[in-house]
């Protein structure tokens, strides 16, 4: 069987020679052309499949390319590919009928994904539901591509959770492919945003809803004479939760399926203690330096969680009813269920707990929960069979019977990680992978943000020199020693701290009993 044959067509083509070997050892014939008149002549003479084709060339232009390529007649796919931030090239390529747009700088996989979906399309289009997602891939690229404030995000991300949800028991490998290829990209626009708004977001109003603000800005609005219990599910995700709602919603009447934002690290010690204390990491150890730990301290940190609510309530002058519950085993939630008859009098309840978040770091220590959380598919398995088979359900029966408005939310999410990243610097940090907190740490730039004044963000310093670094995207940090070691140790674990969608676009959601 021959080859097919890809024309791409780039001023730059002598750069693109890793793509060429990597589609070649793919299967592909690639040519290259380093401008429109060479890549038309070619197109006109020889039998090509597909063409790659750069929207800022010199000379022709990609999209007055497009415009020749159809004028002669030439029925053939395109992917554009373009570092032009412009919105009017997306919409021209598009009328243009461009079947897929690439926006530099691209990886050698992304671009292997997007051709091979296009060459093999009939293999993927025997069902509905893949038909339906291969209607959608170009929308979901132009989603990605003008995705510029959080709304934007929050929706993307939920629209991406539900395909993956779709085709959790799919044997199409290229579908598949296709589906981590958009999850990378938009994390990828994700961290770039993050990077680029974050600072003035924690400095002024106008940003997203943040985990300090959700006391403020969504639970308490949401009372209103409602006696209301918050269950925050540690490291609980968008895709466990909507794994989970299906079996909620023959009872409960889901009045908010949303998100909020975690602080950054998103880890406990910060996040969370932000819900409860209603303040930034800054003013919590300001204002209780003998409870805050700092990141290298022994010792929990997040057991004054009850206090911080306490005075959080005193400060805004709300005289309510209230109570704090830690439940991290059977015999925590066999307390609680005994005293619910109590806990359902007051207004506002939490019930923090922590099994999600222990499944996901047991998954390094132990070969069995290893095998059993192997993948997303298999994390969000064994959640929901927690979920459905555990003291929750009887918790969940008790909040029917007293009618009490249900919150599901959490303080971050954890995403897999197969990047591992060379961390410079002295060793005195966090164990934390996806965070470091100290003074002379340094990372690769690309695979990672970091904050030189950690008060400008509401962080407090560790040391006058104190510097944040956060991993994006699905990279973790390792130090060189024994790097080899480290990172096939840590390598697909699930992990939390730095920025991504899984970690900081996080469920927020009430339900009431039907």
């Amino acid at each position: 069987m021959n080859k097919q044959c890809i024309l791409w067509v780039d001023d730059e083509v002598d750069f693109l020679k890793p793509h060429f070997l990597f589609l070649n050892q793919k299967g592909y014939d690639v040519i290259g052309c380093n401008n429109a008149r060479e890549g038309l002549a070619y197109l006109e003479e020889n039998e090509v499949s597909l063409v790659l084709l750069d929207e800022n060339m010199p000379g022709i232009s990609g999209l007055e390319t497009l415009v020749a390529i159809e004028e002669k007649g030439i029925n053939i796919p395109v992917i554009m590919v373009t570092n032009n931030q412009e919105e009017y090239t997306l919409k021209e390529a598009l009328s243009n009928k461009v079947v897929d747009f690439l926006v530099k700088p691209v990886l050698p996989n992304q671009v292997y994904v997007s051709v091979k979906k296009i060459l093999e399309q009939k293999q993927i289009t025997t069902d509905k539901k893949q038909s339906d997602f291969l209607s959608s891939h170009l929308k979901i690229s132009a989603d990605i591509y003008e995705a510029n404030n959080m709304e934007a995000f929050y929706k993307l991300y939920q629209s991406l959770v539900k395909w993956q949800i779709e085709f959790e028991n799919s044997k199409n490998k290229l579908l598949l492919e296709m589906l981590e290829g958009h999850f990378q990209n938009a994390n990828l626009k994700f961290s770039e945003f993050v990077e680029g708004s974050y600072t003035s977001w924690i400095q002024n109003d106008g940003g997203p809803i943040f985990s300090h603000e959700l006391l403020d800005k969504k639970i308490f609005p949401l009372l209103k004479g409602k006696k209301t219990l918050v269950l925050v599910l540690d490291n609980l995700r968008a895709d466990h939760w909507q794994t989970i709602k299906p079996s909620l919603e023959a009872q409960f009447n889901v009045i908010e399926d949303g998100f909020y934002t975690a602080i950054l690290p998103t880890v406990t010690q910060y996040a969370r203690n932000a819900i409860f204390a209603g303040l930034l990491p800054i003013e919590i150890k300001n204002k209780y330096p003998k409870q805050w730990k700092e990141d290298t301290e022994e010792g929990l940190k997040n057991e004054f969680e009850a206090l911080f609510f306490k005075e959080y309530c005193e400060r805004k002058g709300l005289n309510i009813s209230h109570s704090y519950a830690k439940i991290n085993s059977n015999k925590q939630a066999s307390d609680y269920i005994k005293d619910f008859k109590k806990i359902a009098k007051n207004t506002l309840n939490f019930a923090v707990i922590g099994f999600i978040d222990q499944l996901s770091h047991a998954k390094i220590s132990h070969p069995i929960i290893n095998e059993i959380t192997h993948n997303n598919k298999a994390y969000r398995d064994t959640t929901m069979n927690w979920f459905s088979n555990t003291y929750l359900q009887d918790i969940l029966k008790l909040i029917l019977e007293h009618n009490i408005q249900l919150i599901i939310t959490t303080d971050h999410g954890a995403i897999q990680v197969d990047h591992p990243s060379v961390l410079n610097g002295n060793r005195d940090h966090t164990d934390n992978l996806r965070y470091k907190n100290g003074h002379r740490i340094q990372s690769n730039s690309k695979s990672s943000f970091q904050i030189d004044v950690p008060e400008s963000v509401g962080l407090p310093k560790s040391s006058l020199a104190s510097t944040y670094i956060f991993a994006k995207n699905k990279s973790f940090f390792v130090y060189p020693n024994e790097f080899n070691k480290f990172a096939d140790k840590y390598m697909d674990s699930y992990q939390h701290g730095g920025i991504s969608m899984e970690e900081m676009i996080v469920p927020f959601v009430v339900l009431t009993p039907k």
